[in-house]
């Protein structure tokens, strides 16, 4: 069935329309405004794997029903590539729409890379900030406190097992509880370890979780900078490096996904991951994988914020382009996000959770199989909004990754290396 636009959106006068195009887009060569015909989206996204065929379906579906009136063209590349291609191609030769990760809305607004989705796209008759996960949306505030973006999901971190390797066992509730069953499963002689862990990737999502859970922040919000140096900061690491060392439940130095190696052959009992590896890890352990949040896993701690477990969200941003966007492209655009927030629980099957309010009640959300185990999305965290995340608190994981290599590394010190250094790279960006 075909739709029609939204309706309802913000008559726009020429000198508004030209303001905008010239403060916020960067020139005043304005589209044609054409008032029939297709209107052609253009969108990036660095969705890829098991995600990819969920997605691609959502946006066929899209076009199907929109289709004479818009039409979207969806471009994939790995989270490398995509960045790369969005700095190098915006503003002359960019796409009209691109998915960004949430800790990076604020620097690409900062550094005019997007646009804000501001009162000359919408109103709240059309589609409305309140309707989203409140905790994402805050995140995507800039400039003149206007938004930048608006949210397609919130991807936790989460803790899998082998049902057959965890068999009766109770499962845990906290970290004693979860280091004491995995010490009890852990059989070297057969190969099998408790929770085997990677000092690389996802370091940022488990050694952030652990840090929330002690109570600590990444981001000092006062002054914007790393806060990683401290108390929180370094019990974070030390139940991380235990895991390893203290309570040897994994193999020491494990690359990049020779943790996930070992739990999808059978040769481990836990493992940490995104839930964005659900639909892989399902396929691979079939009915003996079981789902469970990590809330209160990676500390003894039971106050508010042990119960918090960190995430970010796929976020539909406006890229910047030296031609003034058109009110009939603007309106397509926000017709296209509404109708994927409507439509995100259909994004849950890919083990995503819907940052669209309504769509976590509906039925095929909530009959969703293992995603109602990741948690109530009251305690997903999702970074807090920096300019220069990608700078300088990216630099604070390579550290966590040093500390977590050996089992007499010097917390305290390398700790305080790690924020000096972000501190460094962060006021490098500012100073130019």
């Amino acid at each position: 069935m075909k739709k029609k636009f939204l309706s309802g959106l913000m008559t726009v006068a020429l000198a508004g329309i030209m303001a905008f195009g010239i403060a916020g887009c960067g020139g005043n060569n304005e589209e044609s405004e054409n008032t029939t015909g297709t209107v052609s989206l253009e969108l990036w996204t660095p969705i890829t794997g098991a995600d990819l065929t969920v997605f691609s379906r959502m946006i066929t579906k899209f076009n199907q029903e929109y289709e004479g009136e818009i039409y979207v063209d969806h471009q994939s590349d790995v989270r490398e590539t995509h960045y790369r291609n969005l700095k190098n191609n915006i503003p002359n030769n960019g796409p009209d729409l691109a998915i960004i990760h949430s800790q990076l809305v604020k620097n690409y607004a900062e550094n005019d890379y997007i646009v804000p989705i501001d009162s000359t796209f919408f109103t709240k008759e059309t589609i409305d900030p309140a309707d989203y996960q409140q905790n994402v949306m805050s995140t995507l505030i800039a400039g003149e406190g206007e938004y930048y973006g608006f949210p397609l999901d919130v991807h936790p971190i989460v803790l899998y097992y082998n049902k057959a390797i965890v068999g009766d066992n109770e499962l845990p509730t906290n970290y004693s509880e979860l280091m004491a069953l995995a010490q009890k499963l852990t059989d070297k002689s057969k190969g099998i370890w408790g929770l085997p862990i990677s000092t690389l990737w996802p370091t940022e999502f488990t050694y952030t979780t652990a840090l929330y859970q002690a109570g600590g922040s990444e981001i000092d919000t006062e002054t914007s900078m790393p806060k990683f140096n401290t108390a929180e900061g370094a019990e974070a690491a030390e139940n991380l490096r235990d895991i390893i060392y203290k309570y040897e439940v994994s193999p020491a130095n494990l690359q990049t996904d020779a943790d996930l190696g070992l739990f999808t052959t059978g040769k481990a009992a836990f493992h940490i991951q995104g839930c964005w590896s659900l639909l892989a890890l399902e396929e691979a352990l079939g009915d003996n994988l079981g789902v469970m949040s990590l809330s209160g896993m990676l500390t003894d701690n039971t106050d508010e914020t042990s119960r918090q477990v960190m995430a970010r969200s796929h976020v539909f941003t406006v890229a910047r382009t030296k031609r003034t966007i058109s009110q009939r492209k603007k309106e397509a655009m926000v017709t296209f996000i509404k109708w994927m927030g409507e439509n995100s629980a259909e994004w849950s099957s890919a083990g995503q959770i819907p940052a669209f309010n309504a769509a976590r009640e509906t039925d095929t959300f909530k009959n969703a199989p293992y995603v109602s185990d990741f948690g109530d999305p009251s305690i997903f965290r999702t970074a807090a909004s920096a300019t220069y995340f990608e700078s300088g608190y990216e630099t604070v994981f390579q550290y966590v990754t040093t500390i977590m290599t050996s089992a007499d590394s010097d917390i305290t010190k390398l700790l305080a290396d790690a924020e000096a250094e972000a501190k460094k790279a962060v006021n490098t960006e500012i100073n130019g």
